[in-house]
C-alpha cells in the first residue's frame, strides 16, 4: 500500500513494467445504501418485523423506504408474534398498509380476546367492532381464495349476555350495507352464518344474501344458490338443463365444489343433454388435472421431524375423528392442512400436536355443522396446552395457508368414482379403508390424488376377487390405465399391509386406522384377510420382487417425542392419577361446549361458568347453562385454594376451578398429592430452542371422562378438587348430588396444617421476549 492509498501490483505479468504503470487504485466498496431502491425493496419484503425495524435504525434512508412504502409492511413478516398492547400499533399499521397476516391475527385476538387487554364495560361490543373491522379487511385481501372469516363466528350464540360474535356479524352486515363495491366476499359469510340456523326466516336471510353475493361476482355462492335450487329444478327437464348449464359455467371459472358436482352429474349423461363419450371426457379432465405434491419437502424444512412423527400424529388424529364421528372429508382435509402448514412454516416438536388438534378445528368449521370446540379441543390433547395457544396457532394457521382451507383430496376423486361405477357395499367399506390408510405414509405423496384414488380402488376390486378389476369404463372416466396403476397398488398394498406397523414408546402398536374399520358399520372390514403380496403380484400379472418389511425407529429414538405430562403412565395409572394431572392442568375456562361434550361430561363437571377467557358470550352449545358470562383481561388473578375432601366435596367440580399454572409447567412450591407414580415435568414453554421431551400424545379412548373417573377399580366417582399435602386420602367422599360444595359434610374448623390460599398470575403468552421489536416500534 502506498502513501497515496493505492496498491502495488506483485503480479508477474506487470511487474516488468514502471512502479508509475503498475500502480491500479481501490476499487469504489458497495453497500446496502448504494442499491437501487427497487433492489432494496426485494431485500425488505418478506423480512420479519424485528428484522424491518433492525434494518429501519440503520441509516435515515433505509427509515425512509420503510415509513413511506406500503410494500414493506404490506409482505412483512408476522411468524410466531401475536398482538399485544406492546406491538397493537405495529400490527394495526401492517393490516392497514395490505398485510393479510396481521388482520386475520387482530380479528382472531380482538373476537376471542386473547392477548389484547380490554376494559370490561362493553367488552363484547368493542372487541366486536374492532374484529369485525380487521375480518372485513382480511377478507378484502383474500382474493385468490373462498371467503372463510364465517368460520369463526359460525352460530351457536350465546342465548344470554352479549355475543362478540353476533356484534361481528351485525357490524360486517351494517358495513355490506354503507359499501357498495368489495362487499361480495362479506355477503357470503354472513349467509353461511345464517344458514346454520335452524330459524327458517334466518335461511331466508342467507339466502337473501347469497343472491346479492352472487350478483357481485362471488362464485361460492352461485354455487350454494345452484345446490339449492337443484331439487326444484329437476322436475322440469328444460330446467334441469339450464341449472346444468350454469354448473359447468361455474366448474369452467375454478370453483372446486362445482366441478366435482359436475363430475357426479355425469353419471346421468342424459339430464346434461351430452352423449356419454362427453361425459367421460368431462370426469377425465377432472382426473388428469389433479397434481402430484410430495410431502418429502416437509423433512426438509422441519429438520427435527421423520416420517415416524408423522405417522404418529396422523393416527391420533384418527383417533380423534373416530371418537368424535368426524367424515372421512374433515380428516383428510385436517391432515392436508398439517403437511401443507409443515412445508411452510418451522414447528417445534413439542407443538406438533398443538397443529394438528387446532388444524382439524379449523376443518370442522369449515364443511361440518357439528364442530370441534376449542375447549374439547384443549381436552382431547390431555391439557397440555392452554385455551389460548390453541386460538394462537388457529391464527397461525390461517394466515400461513393464505385463508385457504378446502382444497382436493383423495375423498374427492372417491366420491365421484363410487358415484359413477357401481361397487358392492363391502368393496366401498375397503376402499375407504385404503384411503384412510394412505393418509399414514408419506412416501405415496409421490403420485397424485386421483391417481391415488384410482390405486385403491383397483385394489379393493382386486382383494374381493373381482374378474375384470378395471374395466374399459374405469379407463376413460379416469385417464389411467391398468399399467399405469400397477406401480401405486404395489407400493399402496406394501405400505398398508406388509410393512411393520409402527409402535410407540410403549410398545403398542398405532393401529387408530385399522379400529376405525372395526365398527360394526363398515362390516368390520379392517379384520378381512389381506391378499398376500405373492397373491396380488399374480393378479396384476406382474413378477413378484422379494420384499422386506421396512424399519422404524426403535423405542429410545420415538421416546423423546411421545413423552408427555400423562404419557409415562399405563392407561390404568393414567385413570387413577387424573385428579392429582387436574390439579397441575392449565386450563382457561370458556363458554364454549358442544353437545357431544356436554352428554359425555354433564355427570362430572360444574359448567357454572363463574368467568371465561375468549370473548364475552362465546357458547358453542345450546345446551350450555344460561347465566351471566364475564370475560377477564389479559392478566388473571386466580385465588387458588387447596381443599381436603371434608372442606369441599363437590363430585362435579369444573375444570375451571382447576389450579392454574403459569406457562403450562407447576410451580415450584405448588404442593399435590403424593403418590408411587412419578410425575413428569411438563415442558417450559419459554424456551422454543431447547430440546424438549414432550409432544403432550396421549390415548383419547383413555383419557375420556368416563373412563378415566370409574378408573379400573370400578369405585365410586373421584372427586376432581384438588387435595391438600396432608389431607387424608381414606376420607370417605361426599354422596351428595348437590353442584356446589356440600355444606353439611364440611368440618366446621379447617384444619390449621391445610395450605393458605396463594395467588398466581397467569401471564400474557403475548409478551416473546420482543423486547427489541418493541424498543424498535417505540423509536417508530
Amino acid at each position: 500500500m502506498g502513501s497515496g492509498g493505492v496498491i502495488h501490483c506483485r503480479c508477474a505479468k506487470c511487474f516488468c513494467y514502471p512502479t508509475k504503470r503498475r500502480i491500479r487504485r481501490r476499487p469504489q466498496n458497495l453497500t446496502i445504501l448504494s442499491l437501487p431502491e427497487d433492489v432494496l425493496f426485494h431485500i425488505l419484503k418478506w423480512l420479519s418485523v424485528g428484522d424491518i425495524l433492525a434494518v429501519r435504525a440503520v441509516h435515515s434512508h433505509l427509515k425512509y423506504l420503510v415509513d413511506n412504502h406500503a410494500s414493506v409492511w404490506a409482505s412483512a413478516s408476522f411468524q410466531e408474534l401475536w398482538p399485544s398492547p406492546q406491538n397493537l400499533k405495529l400490527f394495526e399499521r401492517a393490516a392497514e398498509k395490505g398485510n393479510f397476516e396481521a388482520a386475520v391475527k387482530l380479528g382472531i385476538a380482538y373476537l376471542y380476546n386473547e392477548g389484547l387487554s380490554v376494559s370490561d364495560e362493553a367488552r363484547a361490543e368493542v372487541n366486536g367492532l374492532k374484529a369485525s373491522h380487521f375480518f372485513s379487511l382480511a377478507e378484502r385481501l383474500n382474493s385468490g381464495a373462498e371467503p372463510f372469516i364465517w368460520l369463526f363466528i359460525r352460530p351457536p350464540w350465546s342465548v344470554s349476555g352479549s355475543c362478540c360474535k353476533a356484534v361481528v356479524h351485525e357490524s360486517l352486515k351494517t358495513e355490506c350495507q354503507l359499501q357498495r363495491t368489495h362487499k361480495a366476499s362479506l355477503l357470503h359469510c354472513l349467509g353461511r352464518v345464517l344458514n346454520l340456523f335452524e330459524d327458517e326466516e334466518k335461511r331466508k336471510q342467507a339466502h337473501d344474501f347469497f343472491e346479492e353475493s352472487a350478483h357481485q361476482g362471488c362464485l361460492a355462492s352461485s354455487y350454494l344458490l345452484w345446490e339449492s335450487d337443484k331439487r326444484m329444478d329437476m322436475s322440469d327437464p328444460g330446467r334441469c338443463l339450464h341449472s346444468f348449464r350454469k354448473l359447468r359455467d361455474y366448474a369452467a371459472k375454478g370453483c372446486w365444489e362445482a366441478q366435482l358436482a359436475l363430475a357426479k352429474a355425469c353419471a346421468s349423461g342424459n339430464q346434461l343433454g351430452l352423449e356419454g363419450k362427453a361425459c367421460s371426457e368431462m370426469v377425465c379432465q377432472l382426473f388428469q388435472a389433479s397434481q402430484a405434491i410430495s410431502k418429502q419437502q416437509v423433512f426438509s424444512v422441519q429438520k427435527g421431524l421423520n416420517d415416524i412423527m408423522r405417522y404418529i400424529l396422523i393416527d391420533w388424529l384418527v383417533e380423534v375423528a373416530t371418537m368424535k364421528d368426524f367424515t372421512s372429508l374433515c380428516l383428510h382435509l385436517t391432515v392436508e392442512c398439517v403437511d401443507r402448514y409443515l412445508r411452510r412454516r418451522l414447528v417445534p416438536r413439542y407443538k406438533l400436536q398443538l397443529l394438528g388438534i387446532a388444524c382439524m378445528v379449523i376443518c370442522t368449521r369449515f364443511i361440518s355443522k357439528e364442530i370441534l370446540t376449542i375447549r374439547e379441543a384443549v381436552w382431547l390433547t390431555d391439557n397440555t396446552y392452554k385455551y389460548e395457544d390453541l386460538v394462537r396457532m388457529m391464527g397461525e394457521i390461517v394466515s400461513a395457508l393464505e385463508g385457504k382451507i378446502r382444497i382436493p383430496t383423495v375423498v374427492d376423486y372417491k366420491e365421484v368414482l363410487l358415484t359413477l361405477v357401481p361397487i358392492a357395499p363391502k368393496t366401498q367399506h375397503l376402499y375407504s379403508f385404503l384411503c384412510e390408510l394412505s393418509l399414514l405414509h408419506t412416501s405415496l405423496s409421490i403420485y397424485a390424488p386421483a391417481h391415488l384414488a384410482s390405486a385403491a380402488l383397483l385394489l379393493a376390486r382386486l382383494m374381493h376377487g373381482q374378474t375384470q378389476p378395471w374395466t374399459t369404463q374405469l379407463w376413460d372416466l379416469t385417464g389411467f390405465s391398468y399399467e399405469d396403476l400397477t406401480p401405486c397398488v404395489l407400493s399402496l398394498h406394501k405400505k398398508c399391509f406388509h410393512d411393520d406397523t409402527p409402535k410407540d414408546y410403549r410398545q403398542v402398536s398405532l393401529t387408530a386406522v385399522k379400529q376405525r374399520f372395526e365398527d360394526k358399520r363398515y362390516e368390520e372390514i379392517s379384520q378381512e384377510e389381506v391378499l398376500s403380496y405373492a397373491q396380488l403380484c399374480s393378479a396384476l400379472g406382474v413378477k413378484q420382487e422379494s420384499l422386506e418389511p421396512s424399519s422404524f425407529p426403535s423405542t429410545g429414538e420415538i421416546h423423546t417425542f411421545l413423552s408427555s405430562p400423562s404419557g409415562r403412565r399405563s392407561k390404568r395409572k393414567r385413570e387413577n392419577s387424573l385428579q392429582e394431572d387436574r390439579g397441575s392442568f392449565v386450563t382457561t375456562p370458556t363458554a364454549e361446549l358442544s353437545s357431544q361434550e356436554e352428554t359425555l361430561l354433564d355427570s362430572l363437571l360444574d359448567w357454572s361458568l363463574d368467568c371465561c377467557s375468549g370473548y364475552e358470550g362465546d357458547q358453542e352449545s345450546e345446551g350450555e347453562k344460561e347465566g351471566d358470562v364475564t370475560t377477564p383481561s389479559g392478566i388473571l388473578d386466580v385465588t387458588v385454594v387447596y381443599l381436603n375432601p371434608e372442606q369441599h366435596c363437590c363430585q362435579e367440580s369444573s375444570d375451571e376451578e382447576a389450579c392454574p399454572e403459569d406457562k403450562g409447567h407447576q410451580a415450584p412450591d405448588t404442593q399435590t398429592l403424593p403418590t408411587p407414580i412419578p410425575k413428569p415435568l411438563l415442558y417450559n414453554r419459554g424456551e422454543p430452542g431447547k430440546d424438549l421431551t414432550t409432544s403432550g400424545y396421549s390415548s383419547v379412548s383413555s383419557a375420556s371422562p368416563t373412563n378415566s373417573i370409574d378408573g379400573s377399580l370400578g369405585g365410586p366417582p373421584q372427586s376432581t378438587s384438588v387435595l391438600s399435602l396432608g389431607s387424608d386420602s381414606n376420607t370417605q367422599p361426599c354422596h351428595h348430588q348437590a353442584k356446589k360444595s356440600c355444606l353439611h359434610c364440611r368440618s366446621p374448623n379447617p384444619p390449621e396444617s391445610s395450605v393458605p390460599q396463594r395467588q398466581v398470575k397467569r401471564q400474557n403468552l403475548s409478551v416473546h421476549s420482543d423486547e427489541d421489536t418493541n424498543l424498535g416500534f417505540l423509536k417508530l
